[in-house]
């Protein structure tokens, strides 16, 4: 998984699974999870998106 790279959720939230689309990984946190702008997230963490755990990601289309 590297930046750029579209990506979709497939993690498991019982309490309240996220209604997430495509996604773009724009970073990394410092535990080398990726940091995803998902398209219709109205409540990342930051501007530049959210923190997932890395299996909760899965690549759709790498990038370069």
């Amino acid at each position: 998984m590297k930046v750029g790279d579209l990506v979709k959720y497939v993690g498991d939230n019982a309490d309240d699974p996220p209604i997430l689309r495509a996604g773009l990984v724009t970073g990394f946190d410092k535990d080398g999870d990726p940091v995803v702008l998902f398209h219709g997230d109205a409540d990342p963490e930051g501007p530049d998106g959210s923190t997932f755990l890395t299996e909760s990601i899965e690549v759709l289309n790498e990038c370069g």
